[in-house]
């Protein structure tokens, strides 16, 4: 194998069969024609929303919905009204899109039928803030959050308690309306409750690992947290809706496609075009994205010596975490940041590395943290600036490293949102 030209285009090539993959129209459309009573409404939410919508459309439904989804994935659809919002850090436009939200959920009756297409990004695109918290401060806490560290489960659990209509609340809204809800997940695990903070889903959290949560990462220091938190507990400020509420009664839930899908095809493309690759088991992808790197690296080079002059690939996928320093965030995202570590840690293992390799490290949804990449891909074969990556990963500003060695990984908006995905190949 030549590892310079050829083993850059696998890696993309194989990005894109697992984008190609997890794209949502096909899956939702024929999700949607398996219903046996026709929605009455249909309200899309997340990243995907808008395939989503277009593909229900498509597939018969002639109603009208609301369509909730960031600036890159808008468009137009007949019949539905379509809110472009801000992500990762919510926005007016949100609050606004929330509002539509409530109103068409609240008007529902008992013959109505409302079909839920939720997508990766809810949670940021539908701010609906409890009564008494001001979107600056929902704003706030979401800055919190997307700097602590914690994983998308622990950020959920805390945005539940400070909505609106996530933690079940939106299905308890649309009572006694009937909800189908066909969820696409960008969480690991496919848990609903942590897909766009479950507006349709029981919150199973207790409320007291939840304050615990808060106050071991430090959210407690923003001052409205506590005191939203005790009207929680006293029952003067609504909480999520918990498990055995008969609301869920009338609510039914499926899950049509998650990582595994993009994985599986991502491995699939490179065992057709090499076939005599061999693949690495593969741990899912988690907790910090330098630390994941570095283990990563770390199994890449302990099976050098088992693949003596022959290919192998290591494909994983899921979601890790980048802890941010509040005063100065730096610029890139939890795969750019990945990709620049593992990059660090094999050329500073020298010969004990294989003399060849390539890393693609990117998000299903384009976009990685707030940035316009997707992520970052870089090989053995080019030159390394070991002082500036290290400047790099120690400020979180993998962003302008990679830009600068025209390294970043770029795909724009792919209409979907299933998480991120590591593709390594490597050859001594």
């Amino acid at each position: 194998m030549n590892f310079d030209a050829s083993s850059e285009a696998l890696v993309r090539k194989s990005f894109a069969a697992a984008l190609a993959a997890g794209q949502p129209d096909r899956i939702t459309r024929s999700a949607y024609m398996s219903i046996n009573r026709q929605p009455t409404a249909v309200i899309a939410l997340g990243k995907a929303a808008g395939a989503m919508a277009m593909a229900v459309r498509n597939g018969g439904y002639d109603g009208s919905g609301l369509v909730i989804t960031t600036d890159e994935n808008h468009r137009q659809i007949d019949g539905f009204e379509c809110f472009a919002c801000a992500h990762p850090v919510p926005d007016e436009r949100g609050l606004t899109a929330a509002i539509a939200v409530e109103n068409l959920v609240k008007s529902l009756g008992q013959t109505d039928h409302l079909l839920l297409l939720i997508s990766g990004g809810g949670s940021a695109l539908l701010p609906a803030p409890s009564s008494g918290i001001s979107l600056a401060e929902k704003i706030a806490l979401n800055d919190a959050l997307l700097a602590s560290g914690l994983d998308i489960h622990a950020m959920n659990v805390v945005r539940r308690l400070f909505s609106r209509l996530k933690g079940g609340r939106l299905a308890r809204l649309a009572a006694p309306a009937k909800v189908t809800q066909f969820l696409l997940s960008d969480v690991p695990g496919d848990l609903p409750e942590s897909i766009a903070s479950g507006p349709a889903v029981a919150d199973p959290v207790p409320l007291d690992d939840a304050f615990a949560l808060i106050q071991k990462h430090g959210l407690d220091r923003l001052d409205f947290v506590m005191p939203h938190l005790q009207a929680i507990r006293n029952g003067t400020a609504d909480g999520p809706v918990r498990s055995g509420d008969p609301v869920f009664d009338r609510v039914q839930t499926k899950i049509l496609a998650s990582n595994a899908q993009c994985r599986d095809a991502a491995a699939d493309y490179i065992r057709q075009a090499m076939p005599d690759m061999h693949f690495l088991d593969a741990p899912a992808l988690d907790g910090e994205a330098s630390q994941m790197a570095v283990h990563l690296a770390a199994q890449v080079i302990s099976q050098r010596q088992h693949h003596a002059g022959k290919p192998y690939a290591l494909v994983t996928g899921g979601e890790t975490t980048v802890t941010l320093d509040m005063n100065d965030p730096g610029k890139g995202g939890r795969s750019q940041e990945l990709a620049l570590a593992f990059a660090s840690a094999m050329t500073a293992a020298g010969s004990n590395a294989p003399k060849q390799w390539v890393i693609l490290a990117g998000g299903t949804d384009g976009r990685d943290g707030p940035t316009d990449a997707a992520g970052g891909i870089i090989a053995a074969s080019q030159d390394f600036d070991h002082a500036a990556a290290r400047a790099a990963l120690l400020s979180h500003n993998s962003y302008d490293y990679l830009k600068a060695h025209d390294q970043l990984l770029m795909v724009g908006a792919t209409g979907t949102n299933l998480a991120d995905l590591v593709l390594i190949v490597a050859q001594d």
